[in-house]
């Protein structure tokens, strides 16, 4: 162990909350696709900081905008307009079905505000219809609210007691949510990828299934984009994918390329359920985070990037999917740039993601003993040759 990483460590062991089983890593830079350690070694990054660093590291034009925007104005508070927050808004909803966008800082608040938008929704209209139903293994967040609304009980039940309102239902079992569906229910809350529990995609039939049930009972859908928007599946919104047209959208870590920001897309009535008051934030789409959403926006919503990343996911996947010819190789799946290969529990995905990291690469380990594979959206097909090779080469050498 170098030196310089060692202090680190030392420093955060003594100093920083133990809330991460962190690798044993240190990262000082990055350029592109690649990131260098403390000791001056180079991984190419299959993470991209959980789906945030979505045109990788220092990347120009995103740069250009921080160090821009840092010389003029950080911070005013939303006691005041700026021409960075009004910008980024326009760019982000133009051309979609969206009317309104909020900024937060974070997909938990942008969750959190989405359940608060549909309880004002109703509660304006004077209608009670508190209950919304989401998918067990689903995550959309720490704050208690979002906590409960996620369908894992290790992330909610040693913080009880919990709000009420939310029911669990399997994921992509159509006849499970339809019949927890009831008179107070007044939103659907879902994934088209679960992300944490494995890369799970929601199924064609499945959503367009739930799409039809709440446009029949006049329940609201949000679809949870925080992971799967910002082109992360090829489309600016995941959604896109399967031709429904939700209610409300949540988004957050690729929309600034990695300066914190969240934001909720509403349309229709339900877009005018907040009146001034209803709800806030203190640092919430302040200049800077706008101005590198601005700059992710203006690149990402290109057509021949979206194509691009539509491209690279495939051959992403047409290369992991000869790995299934291995025995503890359960699944290869996925959308765009965010694929996932299951594991048998025989061999601990946590002990491949260290041997991968030994050979340059930089991958994750999610639910379900699921390697995570979601690089910048700007990773080459060489790149991706590169790490599946070493993949393929690891597993050749594995037994259980």
């Amino acid at each position: 162990m170098d030196n310089e990483l060692l202090k680190i460590k030392e420093t955060d062991a003594r100093c920083y909350a133990t809330l991460f089983n962190r690798q044993n890593l240190c990262f000082t830079h990055g350029k592109g696709c690649t990131l260098y350690d403390t000791a001056g070694n180079a991984y190419i990054d299959f993470v991209a900081g959980i789906a945030v660093n979505c045109l990788g590291h220092a990347y120009p034009p995103l740069v250009a905008a921080i160090q821009a925007q840092a010389e003029r104005m950080l911070h005013v508070s939303n006691l005041y307009y700026t021409r960075e927050q009004a910008e980024a808004a326009e760019t982000l909803l133009a051309g979609t079905i969206f009317d309104r966008a909020f900024f937060c800082n974070s997909g938990a608040e942008a969750n959190e505000g989405a359940i608060k938008m549909v309880r004002k929704y109703y509660y304006n209209r004077g209608e009670h219809k508190p209950k919304i139903v989401s998918a067990l293994n689903s995550f959309h967040g720490r704050t208690l609210a979002t906590a409960t609304a996620t369908g894992q009980d290790k992330y909610s039940k040693p913080y009880a007691p919990l709000p009420d309102g939310f029911a669990h239902v399997p994921f992509n079992d159509f006849e499970a949510l339809k019949n927890a569906v009831d008179d107070e229910t007044g939103a659907v809350l879902l994934e088209v990828v679960q992300g944490e529990s494995g890369v799970v995609p929601a199924t064609y039939d499945y959503l367009v299934n739930v799409y039809a049930l709440c446009r029949s009972k006049g329940i609201l859908l949000i679809i949870d984009e925080v992971q799967t928007g910002i082109g992360r599946t090829g489309k600016l919104f995941g959604f896109e994918n399967y031709g429904i047209q939700p209610d409300i959208v949540t988004l957050a870590k690729g929309l600034a390329g990695g300066i914190p920001i969240g934001a909720v897309l509403a349309r229709g009535a339900v877009a005018e359920a907040f009146k001034p008051g209803d709800h806030g934030t203190t640092f919430g789409g302040n200049p800077l985070a706008c101005a590198a959403a601005k700059a992710v926006l203006d690149t990402i919503k290109d057509p021949a990037f979206l194509q691009d990343v539509t491209d690279k996911g495939a051959y992403l996947q047409d290369r992991l999917m000869p790995l299934r010819k291995y025995n503890f190789v359960k699944d290869v799946r996925g959308l765009g740039l965010m694929q996932g290969v299951q594991l048998d529990p025989a061999l601990s995905g946590a002990s491949v993601v260290g041997k991968m990291a030994s050979r340059g690469f930089l991958l994750n380990c999610a639910g379900n003993n699921t390697l995570r594979l979601i690089p910048p959206l700007i990773i080459t097909k060489q790149e991706i040759d590169s790490m599946t090779q070493a993949l393929a080469d690891l597993f050749a050498n594995t037994v259980i």
